[in-house]
């Protein structure tokens, strides 16, 4: 057991213990948030959420993964608005708590919807953009150029909003395949 110290009355004892394999979870969420451009905090709390069958409040989590307020804070914010985390609150307790949104079809259709839609958005702009510039390219080589590229990226972006759909209904599928063999 990881023991890390504790000056929290909420907490059950003086001293937070993680297990090993919660720690385990936590260091794997944490690798898969960077692998995906998210702030490792972002994994850490996930991972300590995903763990535990209580909800915890922020400062119970700033305290078992001895990360600041400031990392607590934008950390929570950030999964809430993938969907990753649902805020709860107990009859006579003011803190906020939070648990772990567990269900794979919410967190992949809440991290398409906040990371993906609105890069392939952005990408249309973008591609727009670039058609404006290789109007303008003076350059006859050059612009035939970034006008086979930018038909590669437009199929690029074509597949990917094609994709997308899919991946939310497979992922939504695999869910409900997953509920049926567990009851």
């Amino acid at each position: 057991m990881f023991r890390i110290s504790s000056k929290s009355k909420s907490l059950s004892s003086s001293a937070v213990l993680l297990t090993e394999w919660e720690a385990a979870i936590i260091d794997l969420f944490l690798n898969a948030a960077q692998s995906v451009g998210l702030p490792k905090s972002l994994g850490q709390i996930y991972g300590l959420l995903f763990c535990r069958d209580e909800s915890l409040s922020m400062n119970d989590i700033m305290e078992l993964l001895n990360i600041s307020k400031g990392s607590a804070s934008q950390g929570l914010r950030a999964l809430r608005q993938l969907g990753a985390v649902n805020s709860v609150f107990a009859r006579n307790d003011r803190k906020e708590r939070f648990v772990a949104e567990i269900r794979l079809r919410k967190l992949v259709s809440g991290f398409l919807k906040e990371q993906g839609e609105p890069h392939l958005e952005k990408g249309l702009a973008r591609l727009d953009n670039l058609r404006n510039l290789l109007d303008d390219e003076g350059d006859f080589k050059s612009a035939k150029r970034g006008r086979r590229r930018e038909r590669i990226l437009t199929g690029w972006h074509r597949q990917m909003s094609r994709l997308l759909p899919w991946v939310k209904m497979i992922v939504g599928k695999s869910d409900r395949l997953h509920r049926k063999s567990s009851d």
